[in-house]
């Protein structure tokens, strides 16, 4: 340990700095040589004790109070209390404005029983709407500049069609389809990723074969020239678990060209989404512009070790017997 000696010079330094703390501590200032006629006092609020000083380290303490007899103010506070019944249900919202837009939706008879549909919403980029019809609902996406144009199955000769925006707006438009009684029609719909799909097996044909019409294999338009067979369209984005989609599989019963018969079931493919729990669908079927016939189906999914496998519903639509014309 290195020893400092204190002279009795720097004593008097110590002891004058030390004087100097004291002073800062107590809250006075004398200046040096200047003389003074008193001490000034400064008067600590009642019931409160001055810090102090520590013999040990020369730190001041915290104060302490002495709460005994204080009294606190007190200040009644009235309160009003309403004797009205609460509000059993909230009012239903309002549709907000789409102020400066003013959505359109056209409608224009196609071949094959089909409807061209054209959406317009300039002030809407992207969004996401609901279109309905006959029953069944599917989603899609605006592009960048607020237009859509999608194809749509008829099911009714007077074909309604309905758009919902976000904000709860609904246009609605309708065309005339007389073409619809020359086919036939079986639609599914489901939300989310369900895994269900329909499946239309023409004229005794196998799995995978030319005549095995799915979403995997949908054909075109150019099927039902000459009457040869059938296509089938999936509408909706798909695009979330809140997606809603349909799946309608048209053949052109008035104008076929051979008798025969078209087995329709509907599958379900196992998968992550849709593994141990339930899933909900609606089918709808019509013949020959007749009107639709709807069912509802509820189905338990296997455990998520199935997954990959398939579940064949063959119950849920009826199969399609041709005559040829």
């Amino acid at each position: 340990m290195k020893l400092v000696r204190i002279t009795e010079r720097s004593r008097r330094i110590v002891m004058a700095g030390a004087t100097f703390s004291v002073a800062v501590a107590a809250g006075l200032f004398v200046q040096s040589g200047a003389p003074t006629e008193a001490a000034a006092v400064v008067e600590a609020p009642a019931k409160t004790i001055a810090p102090a000083i520590s013999a040990s380290n020369g730190l001041p303490q915290w104060p302490r109070f002495d709460d005994t007899n204080t009294a606190f103010p007190i200040q009644r506070v009235a309160l009003n209390v309403a004797s009205d019944q609460p509000t059993r249900s909230m009012p239903s919202e309002v549709a907000t404005p789409l102020l400066q837009c003013s959505p359109r939706l056209s409608a224009q008879p196609a071949v094959a029983a089909l409807v061209n549909l054209e959406v317009t919403a300039s002030c809407l980029p992207g969004a996401r709407v609901v279109i309905s019809h006959a029953g069944l609902s599917f989603t899609e996406l605006l592009d960048d500049e607020g237009a859509l144009a999608i194809t749509v199955p008829a099911l009714h000769e007077e074909a309604r069609f309905d758009v919902t925006f976000p904000n709860g707006n609904v246009i609605e438009t309708s065309a005339a389809v007389p073409s619809l009684r020359f086919y036939d029609r079986a639609a599914l719909q489901w939300q989310g990723e369900t895994g269900l799909q329909i499946h239309a097996l023409e004229f005794g044909a196998e799995y995978g074969g030319t005549g095995h019409v799915w979403y995997g294999h949908s054909r075109d338009l150019s099927a039902v020239i000459g009457g040869n067979g059938g296509f089938l369209l999936r509408l909706g984005d798909g695009l979330s678990e809140v997606s809603q989609m349909v799946d309608v599989y048209t053949f052109p019963s008035g104008s076929a060209d051979r008798d025969g018969t078209v087995a329709l079931s509907v599958e379900v493919e196992v998968n992550g989404s849709n593994c141990n729990r339930d899933i909900s669908a609606t089918s709808l079927q019509m013949q020959r512009g007749g009107s639709p016939t709807t069912r509802a189906l509820e189905i338990a999914m296997p455990d998520c070790g199935a997954t990959g496998d398939f579940l064949v519903l063959k119950n849920l639509l009826q199969d399609l017997t041709i005559a040829q014309k």
